[in-house]
């Protein structure tokens, strides 16, 4: 009886554990707290403040070529601005000068020839038209002048001088012109190299200089043996050296005048438009060019006095 009683037990035991073993196999995983895998972390970096705006209440700073500067001649003679420049205009005498002035001050505003223009300035509309080659070619922009080469007569008999003046007007030099500046001969003859030598000096204004100095390059390509210096100094120095002969080819980027013509014969090799340019950062896009007269008289000084 006692054997029936023991075994009784234990298989009722037995029974017990294995419930409990099934009823653990059967709990629900337990949960984490980590986000899911595809959910990045909010990114709360503040937003940057927006740049400043342009201060119209801020007064111009005027930049004007030095007297004797063709640029100069052409656009007081074009603009109005006459012998009335603004007493405060701070004059610079190149124009990598102006151009370099207008690129560090964000209030200023200057001169230079459309072929010197370059991203770091912007060049504003004249009256509405944009200051490009097509517009001076078809007279509609406003301020553009020629750019001329002067000689005294003793020049003329040179014969190397003669035969670069050749190569300037020729369809090789016109095409050269057009590429920055307007040519002033669209039907110009070929030029054919005569296989000179010698050394030839050319001085004068700095607008007329990056010009004169890729038609240098060409005609040297062409004629190997030739030398030729380029100086600056603007075109009244140019125009000066040319007729006192201490250079054969004076650059002008004016016209030239009736009592200087006397003692010298001028050409026009390209025409070339002058562009009032201001800081990039300035919001300005259009004047006309009575608003031009007006600011380089000074009439107009501050930003805000401009409709």
């Amino acid at each position: 009886m006692k054997k029936v009683i023991t075994f009784a037990t234990l298989f009722i035991t037995l029974i017990i554990v294995l419930a409990a073993c099934g009823n653990r196999n059967n709990e629900p995983a337990p949960t984490t707290n980590n986000p899911p895998a595809n959910n990045p972390p909010t990114n709360n970096a503040p937003t940057p403040p927006p740049a400043p705006s342009f201060d119209t209440s801020r007064v111009i700073a005027v930049f004007t070529r030095e007297d004797g500067s063709g640029t100069r001649d052409a656009f007081v003679s074009i603009t109005g601005v006459g012998d009335d420049m603004y007493v405060e205009a701070i004059v610079e005498n190149s124009t990598a000068g102006i151009r370099s002035n207008v690129v560090s001050n964000e209030f200023a505003i200057g001169y230079i020839s459309i072929g010197s223009l370059n991203a770091d300035v912007k060049a504003l509309n004249i009256d509405g038209v944009a200051p490009s080659d097509e517009n001076v070619r078809n007279g509609s922009y406003g301020i553009q002048r020629p750019f001329t080469i002067v000689h005294n007569r003793q020049t003329s008999q040179n014969e190397l001088a003669q035969d670069f003046i050749a190569f300037m007007i020729s369809s090789e030099g016109q095409e050269i012109a057009s590429s920055n500046w307007t040519m002033v001969n669209t039907n110009a003859p070929a030029y054919t190299t005569r296989g000179l030598t010698g050394t030839l000096r050319v001085g004068g204004s700095t607008s007329v200089e990056p010009l004169m100095q890729r038609l240098r390059e060409a005609y040297l390509i062409l004629n190997p043996g030739v030398n030729i210096e380029i100086s600056g100094g603007g075109s009244g120095t140019g125009i000066s050296e040319a007729t006192s002969g201490v250079i054969e080819i004076g650059m002008s980027s004016r016209a030239v005048r009736e009592n200087e013509k006397a003692a010298l014969t001028d050409i026009d090799i390209a025409l070339d438009g002058v562009a009032v340019i201001v800081n990039p950062n300035n919001p300005l896009t259009n004047l006309s060019i009575e608003q031009v007269k007006q600011i380089f008289t000074g009439e107009v000084t501050r930003w805000s006095g401009i409709n």
